[in-house]
C-alpha cells in the first residue's frame, strides 16, 4: 500500500495529469444519479454518518471513533438504518449519495471508505430492478463513455437456486448444513470440512462452482438470496428472501431487496446475528430503538424496497477500469 494514499484501493492513486479527467467523470456520475432520481419525484436527504450503535451483520465491521474519550462511536457502513427512520416522515422515494466506511482488505475492487448510492420506495424488490436498470442505461448514456450497445439491450434475471441446479445438481435451499456438505463430497468437492457452516459451504459453492461460469458479455441479476446473509430482507419463502443482485462485468456493482417491516422479526434476526458475532469472538451490537420504532409504523402501509450502488464500482465498469484506484481521487496523507 502506498503509505502517502492509504485510502486508495490497491495502494495507488490516479496519476496527477489525470485527477481533472476522473473529477470530472465522477461528477458527471453524481449529476446523472441525481437527475435520474429527481425526474422520477425523489426526494435527496442525509442522514448520520456517526452512529451511536450498528447494524450486527456478521460479515460486515464498522471503524470505530472515540470522541473526547468517550465511545466507541461507529461510522456506518451503510445510510439503510438512518433512511428508514426518515421513510415514514417522507411522501415519495428518498434517495442519498454519501461515504460509507468499512474494515476492508486494499485489494483490486474493496476500499475503506468508499462512495454509495442508496434508496427507498415503495414497492418490492421487482420494481426496485426495474428502477436499477434503468438507472445504469441512463447513467451510461449521460457518461457517453459506453460505445456498445450491451446496456440498452435485455439484461438476464437468474434465479439462484436454479443456477445451482443448472450448473452442479444441488440446490443448497433445499439442504440442512449436514446434507449439503454430504452432497457437495458426493460431488468431489475440495476444500471443505465439518467446522464449515452452512453459509460457509454456500459461498463456496457459489464462487467456485456457479458463478465462474454465468456468461457475463451482458449486465445480469440474480435473485432470491439466502436468508441467512439478508438480516434486513422479507422472506419469500423458508430459507430465501426477497433479494437481488446486480453484476456487470462478472462484479456485484448493487444489491437490493423487499424491506422486512416487521419489527418483532427484525429484532429476532439481529439476535441470531450479534449470537453470531459473539461466537467468533467479535463485538455485539445494542439495539437501535428508533429503527425498529419506525418500521413498525412503516409495515402497515405496505411493502417498500430498498437499494445500494457502489458509485466507485459502477463508474469502474463504465469506464473499462478494473481498479477502485483508477477512478478515484481522494487523498489522504499520514
Amino acid at each position: 500500500m502506498n503509505p502517502k494514499y492509504p485510502f486508495c484501493e490497491g495502494g495507488s492513486s490516479p496519476s496527477p495529469s489525470t485527477f481533472s479527467e476522473i473529477l470530472q467523470l465522477r461528477h458527471e456520475l453524481t449529476r446523472a444519479v441525481r437527475d435520474y432520481f429527481y425526474n422520477r419525484g425523489y426526494i435527496e436527504v442525509e442522514t448520520p454518518n456517526l452512529m451511536r450503535t450498528a447494524a450486527p451483520d456478521p460479515n460486515i465491521d464498522p471503524l470505530e471513533v472515540f470522541v473526547g474519550g468517550q465511545g466507541p462511536y461507529y461510522l456506518h457502513t451503510s445510510p439503510e438504518m438512518g433512511m428508514k427512520k426518515l421513510l415514514p416522515h417522507s411522501h415519495g422515494g428518498i434517495f442519498q449519495i454519501c461515504k460509507v466506511y468499512r474494515v476492508e482488505e486494499f485489494e483490486e475492487i474493496h476500499n475503506v471508505e468508499f462512495t454509495m448510492l442508496e434508496w427507498y420506495r415503495k414497492g418490492t424488490y421487482l420494481d426496485a430492478m426495474d428502477e436499477t436498470k434503468g438507472l445504469v442505461q441512463f447513467a451510461a448514456e449521460r457518461l457517453q463513455a459506453i460505445h456498445d450497445d450491451r446496456y440498452g439491450g435485455p439484461w438476464k434475471v437468474y434465479d439462484l437456486a436454479d443456477l445451482f441446479v443448472q450448473r452442479i445438481d444441488i440446490n443448497p435451499f433445499d439442504l440442512g448444513k449436514d446434507d449439503l456438505l454430504m452432497a457437495m463430497r458426493g460431488k468431489r468437492f475440495m476444500g471443505i470440512d465439518e467446522r464449515d457452516s452452512w453459509n460457509d459451504l454456500f459461498f463456496k459453492l457459489f464462487i467456485q462452482e456457479v458463478e465462474p461460469h454465468i456468461p457475463k458479455e451482458d449486465p445480469y441479476f440474480i435473485r432470491d438470496w439466502p436468508l441467512s446473509v439478508s438480516t434486513m430482507a422479507k422472506r419469500r419463502d423458508a430459507n430465501r428472501v426477497e433479494r437481488f443482485e446486480l453484476y456487470i462485468n462478472g462484479l456485484e456493482i448493487a444489491n437490493g431487496y423487499t424491506e422486512l417491516l416487521d419489527y418483532k422479526e427484525q429484532t429476532r434476526r439481529f439476535e441470531i446475528d450479534n449470537n453470531e458475532r459473539k461466537g467468533s469472538g467479535r463485538r455485539a451490537f445494542g439495539v437501535d430503538e428508533e429503527f425498529l420504532e419506525a418500521l413498525s409504523v412503516l409495515q402497515p402501509e405496505g411493502s417498500y424496497a430498498g437499494v445500494s450502488v457502489g458509485v466507485d464500482r459502477l463508474l469502474m465498469v463504465l469506464l473499462g477500469k478494473e481498479r477502485i484506484a483508477d477512478v478515484m481521487v481522494q487523498r489522504f496523507r499520514m
